[in-house]
């Protein structure tokens, strides 16, 4: 056994990982949220760490001792835990939405060319999404989506522009990928999402960069498109300061993810149970240029311990939003005056079959009524300002900066980003705040931000 390599790592067994009873002292009596959440599976991660580096296992597919390849073992409990086939980690979500496109025009469009296939997606969402669509090749065929109030793609509007398509004969029936991404964990009527699948035989790419543990309607997110992803970049639910997966039942796509990433000669292989069968592989490994993205074994060795305690981090941010969310009217109806939580409208799921993770906050300033204002608030900038200066990392999504706001993304069609051409999601996206909260924040952390919510509202928009 490798030296500083203290526990087990069966992937029947991923709690014994983190066992927060005999790491290797340091905590005594009950763990705190903090450590059990972050710190033991941190320090079980660095040991991880060590003992490859004592190996020589760093590389992806340098893992010679099986309890030392955390790469291969996180992928496999990513894909069970999703209900997909296959599972290949890559160096970022964004690689990962950009392979997954170019695979399935590989596969489901092999004699079209990229201008012959529509690409459906968010007009809310982070620029690494539309970026990855122009890497693989989609600039000039992306529509961007109206979002709704509550920040979901507008599947109306989706429809209307699916039927503009056919009726113009721009692209075909079956020439059509929904790029559809559940930024900050924000999922649509996936009922419905489906059905327009169906009717117009649309494949899906799931972008679950944000939604990976939401589910809908019990099904979790990232189970139901032909190819879906995640991104384990820093403040997400899994943290490798860099990273991502991308998942897919088909063999073929598999197969290209696999020699994409960075396999060649016989390394296919090592990816045992995750690697399609050996004549889908052999199609693939010498017809599919090596991009060098996969995932390191080092990243995989953080990683795993932090799927031992993904759940808990679940539990322990939806708890906590649903306090801050109490707290915080509670905290306006005393500072400000009987119907001052009017002014503050946290954004819902947009349907209730959604499973959510509320690993980030946004709300909504309202005018004094509760209504919806038609433009930027008075005070807005000042608020945030006052936040900031609490030590808040606050910010709009109406900022033209926000790499969030379609205005930003200006490697796009200039005149498909412009405030004119998604009038809805420039209109909902005013006077919207957005924050991320952390796995291990408590009811004190809590109390701390919804009374400093309320203080700051008083002091800027209640003038």
């Amino acid at each position: 056994m490798a030296a500083g390599y203290e526990t087990g790592v069966a992937l029947a067994a991923p709690d014994k990982l983190c066992d927060s009873d005999s790491t290797d002292g340091s905590f005594s009596g009950e763990p705190t949220v903090a450590q059990r959440l972050v710190e033991i599976p941190r320090d079980q991660g660095m040991k991880n760490v060590r003992a490859l580096l004592e190996r020589d296992m760093a590389n992806r597919y340098q893992a010679k001792i099986p309890e030392l390849n955390f790469l291969l073992q996180s992928e496999r409990w990513f894909a069970k835990y999703l209900g997909m086939k296959y599972a290949c980690s890559l160096n970022s979500g964004g690689i990962a939405i950009s392979l997954g496109l170019e695979a399935m025009r590989r596969v489901l469009f092999p004699e079209d060319k990229c201008n012959e296939i529509r690409i459906y997606s968010n007009a809310f969402t982070f620029h690494a999404v539309p970026s990855a669509c122009v890497e693989a090749g989609f600039r000039e065929t992306l529509q961007l989506i109206e979002a709704t109030p509550e920040l979901v793609i507008d599947l109306d509007h989706l429809e209307r522009c699916i039927k503009q398509d056919l009726e113009a004969r721009r692209f075909a029936k079956g020439k059509m990928i929904l790029v559809l991404s559940y930024m900050r964990g924000r999922v649509p009527n996936m009922h419905r999402v489906m059905e327009l699948c169906k009717e117009y035989d649309m494949q899906l790419l799931e972008d679950s960069a944000h939604g990976y543990g939401c589910s809908f309607d019990g099904r979790m997110c990232g189970s139901f498109g032909v190819v879906s992803t995640i991104s384990t970049q820093a403040n997400k639910l899994v943290n490798t300061g860099e990273g991502g997966m991308v998942f897919t039942n088909n063999d073929e796509m598999q197969a290209y993810f696999i020699f994409s990433a960075g396999s060649y000669e016989e390394l296919w292989r090592k990816h045992e149970e995750l690697s399609p069968p050996e004549e889908v592989s052999l199609k693939y490994k010498f017809s599919v240029s090596n991009k060098s993205v996969r995932m390191t074994n080092i990243q995989g060795a953080i990683m795993y311990p932090q799927l031992a305690v993904m759940q808990e981090r679940i539990d322990q941010h939806n708890s906590m939003y649903a306090y801050m969310v109490q707290r915080t009217h509670a905290n306006l109806e005393e500072m400000c005056g009987a119907g001052a939580s009017k002014r503050i409208a946290f954004i819902p799921q947009a349907h209730e079959l959604v499973g959510p993770v509320y690993d980030s906050l946004q709300f909504r300033v309202m005018q004094a009524d509760g209504s919806m204002a038609e433009k930027e608030l008075n005070g807005l900038n000042e608020f945030l300002k006052m936040m900031q200066n609490r030590k808040y990392s606050m910010a709009k999504f109406s900022d033209p900066a926000n790499a969030r706001n379609y205005l930003s993304w200006q490697y796009l069609k200039a005149d498909e980003i412009l405030p004119d051409a998604l009038p809805q999601t420039t209109h909902n996206l005013a006077n919207v705040c957005d924050l991320r909260l952390l796995c291990h924040d408590t009811e004190v952390e809590m109390d701390k931000l919804s009374a400093d919510l309320a203080e700051c509202i008083k002091a800027c928009l209640l003038k």
